[in-house]
């Protein structure tokens, strides 16, 4: 049976962009780490991995969902030429080919501290936090949300034990049909309240403002209006 992993591998991000994917087994059996490399039309590959990190299919026996941990990149570069992914969407497609991934109840993780390759969607993830932006609406929490996993938010801030790496974002895929239904309207009624806050004149929150209610219209039009 063919690792979920591998279902990323070859896949269009559109009819100039691919995906490659090279894994590793780690020591936990239901854990791989893996690099996720873009290559151009002519087979050329772009370079760092524009997401890296460790994918879990989950523990049946313990209940514990399957994840992903890792490490985006917006900016690759072949031949001296750079590719900013938000510039032609593909960061959006990147995420939700990730997010299809990842089961009911699971999770992704995303730093936006980096140790190497900090860009932009990472300063600005951080800042926003720090201005009180709802971690859904940052840079950073917007492609998660594309990738299914918008159910609740964790700021890893602190990390717990050590372990854990740099500051993270953690959102979580509904459970089911019910549990999105709940959450479309939790998330729907605090990113109104964001909306309506006064005095926020910063790019930064504005910027957030606009991308909540491009959330909100998307979770009326799935979850509300569907329902």
């Amino acid at each position: 049976m063919q690792h979920p992993l591998y279902e990323l591998h070859g896949q269009s991000l559109d009819k100039n962009y691919k995906l490659q994917i090279d894994t590793k087994q780690r020591h936990y059996f239901e854990q791989k780490y893996f690099e996720l490399f873009i290559l151009d039309e002519d087979g050329r590959k772009f370079h760092p991995h524009v997401f890296t990190g460790i994918y879990s299919a989950g523990r049946k026996s313990s209940g514990i969902k399957g994840w992903i941990d890792g490490d985006y990149y917006e900016k690759v570069s072949s031949d001296k030429v750079t590719l900013n992914l938000p510039e032609f969407g593909l960061d959006v497609k990147l995420f939700k080919k990730i997010g299809d991934l990842i089961p009911h109840g699971g999770s992704l993780m995303v730093s936006y501290a980096m140790f190497w390759g900090e860009s932009e969607v990472h300063k600005n993830t951080s800042r926003a936090l720090d201005l009180g932006v709802p971690p859904i609406a940052t840079p950073i929490g917007y492609l998660i949300f594309h990738a299914g996993c918008w159910a609740g938010f964790k700021d890893w801030y602190f990390p717990e034990g050590g372990n854990e790496g740099p500051k993270k974002l953690q959102g979580f895929k509904p459970l089911n049909r019910e549990d999105a239904l709940r959450r479309a309207e939790e998330t729907i009624k605090f990113l109104k309240d964001f909306i309506e806050r006064k005095g926020d004149r910063s790019d930064l929150k504005l910027t957030a403002k606009e991308r909540s209610k491009e959330i909100i219209d998307a979770l009326l039009l799935t979850f509300i209006i569907d329902a």
